[in-house]
């Protein structure tokens, strides 16, 4: 009956742990900083803010400042670049306006992920860029605050284009 009584604790135990553990974590965390209480809110700014800098004016100081040291970026054209690659290669860059459209945050206690579009125009090492791409950023929260962890970027097209169709 011990025994019993111990092995059906044990399981339930490890069983809801993982649930409470859960609902613990998905508490707003209160002291989110700058932009209030609200991650969603915080993050698309965030992100928004740090996108700007660096394409628009090719300040890496907010990218290096929120993005984890292991951070990769899987590019368009399907190259992965690590942390250090995007943060040198910002004067490839040559764009006159970037417009973010952030439409999709799931967020789960420590991690939260944007997705979105944003718009481009100007050039990158020379080649004329005017069109959409679809982003998708993952965030973690990292001795309590949110670091970029990996993104990527796809470019939004017909499909056509991607099964040769002209």
């Amino acid at each position: 009956m011990i025994k019993t009584t111990i092995a059906f604790i044990t399981l339930f135990t490890l069983l809801t742990m993982p649930v409470l553990d859960l609902r613990q974590n998905t508490v707003t965390n209160p002291d989110l900083p700058e932009y209030g209480d609200n991650p969603e809110e915080y993050l698309v700014r965030l992100h928004t803010e740090m996108m700007e800098e660096y394409v628009l004016h090719h300040n890496t100081e907010l990218y290096a400042e929120t993005t984890m040291d292991d951070y990769l970026l899987v590019v368009e054209i399907g190259l992965i670049e690590t942390r250090d690659e995007v943060l040198t290669t910002v004067g490839n860059l040559d764009m006159k306006t970037v417009n973010l459209t952030n439409e999709e945050f799931l967020h789960y206690g420590d991690t939260a992920v944007l997705i979105g579009k944003m718009e481009l125009d100007g050039s990158i090492l020379g080649h004329t860029v005017a069109g959409k791409v679809r982003y998708m950023s993952v965030f973690i929260k990292h001795h309590g605050q949110w670091k970029m962890l990996s993104g990527s970027f796809s470019p939004v097209v017909n499909p056509g284009v991607l099964y040769g169709e002209s």
